[in-house]
């Protein structure tokens, strides 16, 4: 009786002992995602794609190596991003400028327009790497019925309205709300 009292204890002890190491793999498999529970999938990775936005901007009194301001002219200068997770490429410069805008209801209008990006690769083609930035001024001559109002920068792609589309993944940043422009010298009344 005694030699099957010992042999119960011990095997309960050895089921305990089992029991235990099975519930702690189990712990240690959910956390770390090894359990075998089919939940939700894991999230797809983002997909990889440039995503450019106007950064910063201030409106310069002079542009260096450039003439002074004509009356009502102001000058911008900007910064193109790339915050996206692969280098922006384009064809030409021309596929991506940088548009100085003053909007009114009847939508926006464009005062001057330069190109964004003129830095060439290897393959002659235009190129910004992911997480860098490239600089610039545009500079352009208020007209009248642009007085008062708020003027923006917008990134502006060639391919706007085309079947191929915009090659960015965020379009929330290409626009840049800018201050009220500093008092710029009108130009002198004509004559009488």
């Amino acid at each position: 009786m005694r030699k099957l009292m010992m042999a119960c204890l011990i095997g309960l002890a050895a089921l305990q002992g089992v029991v235990l190491t099975s519930q702690a793999l189990a712990q240690q498999g959910q956390q770390h995602g090894k359990g075998k529970d089919k939940g939700h999938p894991s999230p797809p990775p983002p997909p990889r794609c440039p995503d450019l936005g106007v950064g910063t901007t201030a409106y310069m009194t002079e542009v260096p190596g450039g003439p002074p301001l004509a009356p009502n002219e102001v000058a911008v200068s900007w910064q193109v991003r790339n915050d996206g997770n692969t280098p922006f490429v384009a064809a030409t410069p021309e596929d991506t400028s940088v548009a100085l805008e003053y909007t009114t209801a009847a939508g926006p209008t464009r005062i001057a327009i330069t190109p964004a990006i003129t830095n060439l690769d290897d393959a002659g083609r235009v190129s910004l790497g992911y997480a860098h930035a490239v600089r610039g001024v545009v500079r352009g001559v208020i007209p009248p019925e642009a007085a008062g109002r708020r003027l923006r920068l917008r990134l502006v792609y060639a391919s706007e309205g085309t079947r191929r589309g915009i090659p960015d993944c965020n379009e929330a940043n290409n626009i840049a709300p800018l201050p009220h422009p500093p008092a710029t010298p009108t130009a002198a009344p004509t004559g009488e």
